[in-house]
């Protein structure tokens, strides 16, 4: 399951582009007049793997979370506090920490445009050169930009107007939210889903839905699982399963694996951290048996993931993909489809795949 974390950044007046010159008060941003976060919404910091756009950005650690327990999938909500008041200015999901992974940050940079953050965009700012003496050398020498978090593309918004937050509508308090650019806050996923509700955003809205939709069918998983855990009738180890299941982990996702050698059933894309272990047969529809059969699942990635869920893509007895009218031609081409699965579906999974197709009135 996903978890969600309110985390301080540095407040900027550049959309996070670059550098603002801003006078900060405390901490790292005092004492260097910038902040590694303020590159955070450049596109420089789009990288493409096996066919996959990511994004990454920099956020100061998370003080007394266990992410060597949980490292993926992470909902990060950036806020920045100014003028007394606290906002949200970007949102990360499916995000993964790099915190404890130099290799990975460094072998990032590198692939970056430019290193992803510029130290000639830093070193314009008087603040900069007043906290270094105007002496380039040293402010060179102690350059160490390097992204903390990486994640989908798809699930990376960066919003055009602050949204103002109310702590109350999130703590039950008027108690500020968390303010150390070190520390964080936990939020349950019901909040984490209000915030984004009442973000208006006119460019990059499919991002929003793609967030929305993300949250909520983690608060569905949770209700098939409390309702798993519940039932008397089922032993522990078939509750394990279904657990695991529901989570797109355990044998069922290891099954679909096997099936689709280790890589998306569409494009091929060997990125595990990005591929889902997605039922046919919807999880609501499904009987137990049905749940547990890797015959009713493709292992597919995210953005292919939402699509077949929503019902806007699906495929024939031959694999072939068939794709929704709703979807106009430039769309289509943006995501890159139709493309066909790599393997003609066997006869089970062709009865999977009708029960899709006429739940969501496709190749009819």
């Amino acid at each position: 399951m996903s978890l969600y974390y309110l985390k301080p950044i540095v407040w900027n007046t550049l959309g996070y582009q670059q550098p603002s010159g801003v006078n900060f008060t405390s901490g790292y941003p005092k004492e260097h007049g910038f902040g590694h976060e303020e590159w955070n919404n450049s596109p420089r910091l789009t990288i493409e793997e096996d066919g996959e756009q990511f994004r990454v950005f920099y956020t100061q650690g998370l003080r007394g979370q266990p992410l060597d327990e949980h490292p993926e999938d992470i909902f990060v909500f950036m806020i920045a506090y100014h003028d007394r008041q606290q906002f949200l200015v970007g949102v990360a999901g499916g995000a993964t920490s790099l915190f404890d992974n130099d290799e990975e940050r460094e072998r990032l940079v590198g692939e970056l445009e430019r290193g992803g953050a510029d130290w000639r965009e830093a070193w314009e700012i008087q603040n900069v050169r007043n906290c270094y003496d105007n002496d380039i050398n040293t402010f060179r020498r102690n350059w160490d930009w390097m992204p903390t978090w990486k994640c989908p593309a798809n699930l990376f918004l960066w919003l055009e107007e602050p949204l103002l937050l109310n702590p109350r509508e999130i703590t039950g308090n008027d108690t500020k939210l968390v303010m150390m650019f070190a520390a964080c806050q936990k939020i349950t996923q019901q909040i984490a889903l209000d915030i984004l509700t009442n973000i208006n955003q006119d460019n990059d809205a499919d991002i929003l839905e793609n967030l929305k939709a993300r949250c909520n069918d983690e608060l569905d998983k949770q209700t098939d699982i409390t309702q798993i855990q519940k039932n008397e009738k089922l032993s522990p180890t078939t509750k394990k399963a279904l657990i695991n299941a529901r989570l797109g982990q355990g044998k069922f996702r290891a099954d679909l694996m096997q099936i689709w050698n280790n890589s998306c059933a569409v494009t091929e894309c060997t990125v595990l951290k990005v591929l889902k272990a997605s039922h046919i047969k919807p999880w609501r529809d499904s009987t137990n048996n049905q749940r547990l059969d890797p015959n009713n699942g493709l292992l597919i990635t995210a953005n292919l993931d939402a699509l077949f869920d929503s019902g806007l893509i699906s495929f024939d007895d031959s694999g072939e993909m068939i794709v929704s009218q709703m979807l106009s031609t430039e769309e289509r081409e943006m995501l890159g489809i139709p493309q066909p699965l790599c393997a003609t579906p066997n006869p089970i999974q062709c009865r999977y795949l009708a029960h899709h197709r006429k739940t969501h009135k496709l190749g009819i």
